[in-house]
């Protein structure tokens, strides 16, 4: 298993304005604390965010996308793999014996790659679906689920997702765009870098000693405070608000396209 920070801290994905406005008041408790190397990842985290904030802007603002004729007849083919892949993986499940070890297998994989069925994948625009499917690819290509495809008889339905994500990729998003691929990925690294920081706050003051805890504790509880209130919004089913990262008051933002909700 790769031990990604993101499999070993129990934190929820962040929008960037609160993890920008958390990363803020983590720099003032660094510098006070006279803490240079925080204080300096931190300001690394803190530049990439706002870059990631303009690409944000940037994508919100760009004008509605003319897809190519192809991309609707791509979809439909889209469409049509995933749910190959879902029919196919669960007739393996069904023929197999009460207890089958790769049964079990089966089934925690297709709740990790379709968590709400292959219609919650199938039925979203195309940007957001394309984002789906790269990620079932990437969950696929991993060692275990690699395995685990050839041993169900999956792989010329991975193959041929394979192959549609590339022409999906291309006739959704033509040449020289912006990408929504690009926003994913600058969220992606802006919330490890944020990890990054609790593991260097975390190395510094280790023990639980009062002065480790009060020390840790008074840098990490603006990340601390941010990671609850996106519980809250989990738990009672509403969509995450972002927040301005200088004053950590909600933002009415227009819905990114391709984004999701959860986590």
């Amino acid at each position: 298993m790769d031990p990604v920070l993101a499999s070993l801290f129990n934190f929820y994905t962040f929008s960037t304005g609160r993890r920008l406005f958390a990363l803020f008041q983590v720099r003032k408790a660094a510098v006070a604390a006279s803490l240079v190397d925080i204080a300096k990842h931190v300001d690394a985290a803190i530049t990439h965010d706002m870059e990631t904030r303009a690409l944000e802007a940037k994508w919100v603002a760009r004008k509605p996308t003319t897809y190519s004729p192809e991309a609707k007849q791509i979809d439909i083919y889209v469409d049509a793999a995933i749910t190959a892949f879902r029919d196919g993986t669960d007739a393996q499940i069904r023929a197999s014996a009460e207890g089958d070890p790769l049964a079990e297998a089966a089934q925690k994989m297709l709740a990790v790659l379709l968590p709400k069925g292959a219609g919650a994948v199938t039925s979203l625009p195309f940007v957001e679906e394309l984002a789906e499917v790269q990620r079932i690819l990437s969950r696929v290509d991993e060692p275990d689920y690699k395995a685990l495809v050839t041993e169900l008889g999956l792989t010329r339905q991975v193959a041929r997702l394979k192959d549609l994500e590339a022409k999906y990729r291309a006739a959704i998003e033509g040449p020289g765009q912006l990408t929504f691929a690009q926003v994913k990925d600058a969220r992606t690294k802006g919330q490890s870098l944020m990890l990054q920081a609790v593991a260097m706050i975390l190395g510094k003051y280790p023990s639980d000693s009062e002065a480790d805890r009060k020390a840790r504790g008074a840098l990490l509880s603006p990340i601390l405070v941010q990671n609850e209130a996106i519980r809250r919004y989990l738990r009672d089913r509403k969509p995450i608000e972002d927040v301005n990262p200088e004053t950590g008051e909600i933002e009415q933002t227009p819905p990114v396209e391709g984004e999701s909700q959860t986590p």
